[in-house]
């Protein structure tokens, strides 16, 4: 299947290069991608309907799905795929969880009690009259009474769906157990015709580890809108699940691991994020290896989002000639980024304190967590914390060493 560009879609559609370009920046077109600067879509890609017309408005109507617990980590991050996708959302959730929910014209939250029949009877009567899908999210409930009523509202929700609809469960590991999923799969399958597929979490729901819940969302959309015609799969996910000690750190990290929670941490940097990062310059730095060329291009596509990023590089003056010829320093240099230069024999004389703050390194978000660069003789790469001092101390460090900083490509010009 070929690729089309933004041109040649327009006069098979006969509709402008602008509105196409705005359709896929609106996520209205599915499969567009962006190739540098260009839009390119799969050339079987059907003509998105003009949301004006009144069969539009059905449609429209017509995407609905149910998010049970919908005041979770994952819930806040289906919503905003949803949305995005167009679909109109319910919720169903406890009082206390919905009175944090901010009003969004997308969704709605109905008030139940999982462990009460009568309250999940009660708001039934309020729901919709049809559903292209339903989620279920486990948090720390468990037992059999939960189940219970877990299962009886997947039933009386399936009254509510047809054969184009599916359900997800993302179960935690206490519920995988009861294998719900399996119990009831076959079963609508034959009855609805509707898929039902599930996602195990192994990992504790209740800990506050550190876990890519967008990535998870985008596993349960997924198994909600690509596999309608396939029920039973199951996946089984730990969300780059890190924990934290008492000190609020996690476990020295591996080089694999401490990449992509620094990756995952850049992701998922919001517009008005703050990501703040000193770097001792070291001979092995920024090498061309695929961890770093990732670490990279995940860089610039958070810069590219318009987000607060600011690196600080300390070296020594001597090496000036030396750093002119480094790729990432260039690249970085011509992004979003505010690169700085501190020269290494200034702070030495005036503030070595800072030197010892640094170490080789560090990468902050906001003042809530500071990614750790360990010296290579260590046997892991790093380590992430959240001890508010630690954070603290680290953050006023970088802000003492803009005092010292120039512009960095004033110095390598």
């Amino acid at each position: 299947m070929a690729d089309l560009t933004v041109k040649q879609v327009s006069e098979k559609w006969g509709i402008s290069e602008r509105r196409i370009i705005k359709l896929c920046q609106d996520g209205r077109i599915g499969g567009a991608k962006k190739n540098g600067i260009a839009w390119m879509i799969p050339e079987n890609t059907a003509k998105p309907l003009d949301k004006r017309s009144e069969i539009s408005k059905i449609i429209e109507v017509q995407k609905r799905v149910m998010i049970a617990n919908l005041n979770t980590e994952i819930g806040w991050n289906l919503m905003n795929l949803l949305e995005k996708q167009g679909y109109l959302i319910d919720g169903i959730d406890a009082k206390k969880a919905i009175l944090k929910l901010p009003k969004m014209k997308s969704v709605r939250v109905f008030e139940t009690d999982f462990e009460k029949r009568e309250s999940l009877e009660k708001t039934m009567g309020q729901l919709a009259k049809y559903y292209d899908g339903f989620i279920f999210i486990d948090t720390d409930q468990t037992g059999e009474k939960f189940m219970e009523n877990k299962e009886w509202l997947i039933l009386k929700l399936a009254e509510k769906m047809d054969s184009d609809s599916s359900i997800v469960l993302v179960n935690n590991e206490e519920n995988a157990k009861f294998k719900l999923e399996e119990k009831l799969a076959h079963h609508l399958k034959q009855r609805i015709g509707l898929s039902m597929n599930s996602l195990q979490m192994v990992f504790p729901v209740s800990n506050q580890g550190l876990v890519n819940y967008d990535t998870i969302a985008k596993d349960v959309y997924r198994l909600l809108t690509d596999f309608k015609n396939t029920t039973g799969i199951s996946i089984t996910t730990d969300g780059g699940y890190l924990a934290f000690d008492e000190m609020g750190r996690t476990e020295v990290l591996e080089k694999g691991i401490f990449y992509r929670a620094l990756n995952e941490q850049l992701r998922r940097l919001a517009k008005d994020s703050h990501f703040w990062s000193a770097s001792m310059m070291l001979e092995d730095e920024w090498t061309e290896e695929p961890l770093e060329m990732n670490f990279r291009k995940v860089n610039l596509e958070a810069a590219n989002r318009c987000m607060n990023m600011e690196r600080i590089f300390i070296f020594r003056k001597s090496e000036i000639q030396k750093f002119k010829k480094n790729k990432t320093m260039k690249v970085y240099m011509q992004s979003h980024i505010h690169t700085m230069f501190v020269d290494y024999h200034e702070i030495l004389e005036k503030e070595p304190k800072l030197l010892e703050i640094v170490k080789d390194g560090w990468d902050g978000v906001d003042q809530e967590i500071v990614m750790v660069d360990l010296p290579s003789e260590n046997e892991g790469r790093g380590y992430i914390s959240r001890n508010k001092r630690e954070v603290r101390k680290a953050y006023e460090c970088f802000e003492r060493l803009k005092v010292y900083a120039k512009e960095l490509k004033e110095v390598l010009k």
